[in-house]
C-alpha cells in the first residue's frame, strides 16, 4: 500500500514538473530567434465585456469548469488572433491550469496530455487594456499572437 501511494505521489510530481515548461512565454535574448509574434485586429467592445467577465470573475477556476472555450466571444477573439492555429490549441488544451492573475493580468494555460513540453498554450488577458495574447510553445519554439500589443508578463505570473 505504501508503495502504491509513493508511486502515485511521484507520478503527480512528475506531471506537475513536466508541465512547468508552459510558463516560458518571454524568451531570453539568446532564444529570441525561436520566437515569432503575430498581431491581429482588435476585438469589438461587446466581445470585450463577455471575455472580461468570464476571465476576471473566475480566478482559481479551471477553463473546463467555466466552459471557457464554449464562450463565443472568448473563442471568437482567440480564433481571430490565432487563425488556423485555433483548432490545434483547442484540441491540445487537455491538461489545464487554474486562472491566475497579478496586477490586472490574467493567465490560463493548457497543454497536450502526456506531452506538455511538446505542446503548451498560455493565454493572457490584460483587463486594464482589454488585450488578449496567446503564446504557443511547440518543443521550445514559442509563437506569440497579440491582439493589440504584447502584454508585459512579470516573472511571478510566468511562474504561476
Amino acid at each position: 500500500m505504501k508503495k502504491l501511494i509513493l508511486n502515485a505521489c511521484a507520478f503527480s510530481l512528475l506531471t506537475v514538473v513536466s508541465c512547468k515548461k508552459e510558463t516560458k512565454i518571454d524568451p531570453s535574448p539568446a532564444t529570441i530567434k525561436d520566437s515569432v509574434t503575430i498581431k491581429a485586429d482588435s476585438a469589438s467592445s461587446s466581445a470585450s465585456s463577455s471575455t472580461r467577465n468570464i476571465i476576471t470573475n473566475n480566478i482559481g477556476k479551471y477553463p473546463h469548469d467555466i466552459k471557457l472555450f464554449e464562450n463565443k466571444d472568448f473563442t471568437d477573439r482567440v480564433k481571430r488572433i490565432t487563425g488556423a492555429q485555433y483548432d490545434e490549441i483547442f484540441n491540445n488544451f487537455n491538461v489545464e491550469s487554474q486562472i491566475v492573475s497579478e496586477n490586472g493580468i490574467y493567465k490560463v494555460t493548457g497543454c497536450k496530455q502526456h506531452d506538455c513540453p511538446g505542446y503548451s498554450t498560455s493565454i493572457f488577458y490584460d483587463s486594464k487594456n482589454d488585450n488578449l495574447n496567446v503564446a504557443i510553445d511547440k518543443n521550445g519554439k514559442i509563437t506569440d499572437f497579440t491582439e493589440k500589443e504584447k502584454i508585459k508578463i512579470t516573472d511571478v505570473l510566468k511562474s504561476m
